[in-house]
């Protein structure tokens, strides 16, 4: 008799340990996600946001001033369809500059890429001018670095 009194006065001992190891595995859980997938995205932002700050202390050509309400950074799977990371710096630009002016500046100009690459800028003019009217043209200026390791950056997959 003495063995079933103690196993009854146990019993709702156990019962009040359940929630203390559901937090606990609820924690573990979180603790684990953070540390797989969100440790990766923030090394990858870094990168990005080394390269966004490369790219925009490169001095402007004369006449050009940037538009800032255009400017954008990117990381994620960009090209191709396959598990690695690109990067993208995008400028926007206003300039009375010709075509062939600020595309000559931008191709010559290099810049150090994610792994110590050198990056030239890519230029796209918009044909129908700028919304100021005074002779100006919008252009915008990309600089891409493809191709790197994904690790568990959910947006490079």
């Amino acid at each position: 008799m003495v063995l079933t009194e103690t196993a009854s006065e146990a019993l709702p001992k156990q019962r009040r340990r359940w929630p203390f190891f559901v937090c606990l595995a609820l924690l573990a859980s979180i603790v684990a996600y953070t540390l797989v997938f969100d440790v990766s995205q923030w090394r990858n932002d870094e990168k990005l946001a080394r390269l966004h700050e490369r790219v925009s202390m490169l001095s402007l050509p004369p006449d050009t001033e940037h538009d800032l309400r255009a400017e954008a950074s990117v990381v994620g799977l960009l090209s191709g369809n396959s598990n690695h990371c690109d990067y993208l710096v995008h400028l926007a630009l206003v300039t009375k500059l010709s075509d062939a002016e600020i595309a000559r500046y931008y191709e010559s100009v290099t810049v150090e890429g994610i792994e110590g690459g050198e990056l030239s800028g890519t230029v796209y003019v918009n044909p129908s001018g700028s919304w100021r009217g005074d002779g100006s043209k919008d252009v915008i200026v990309e600089f891409f670095d493809g191709g790197h390791e994904a690790g568990f950056d959910m947006r490079c997959h």
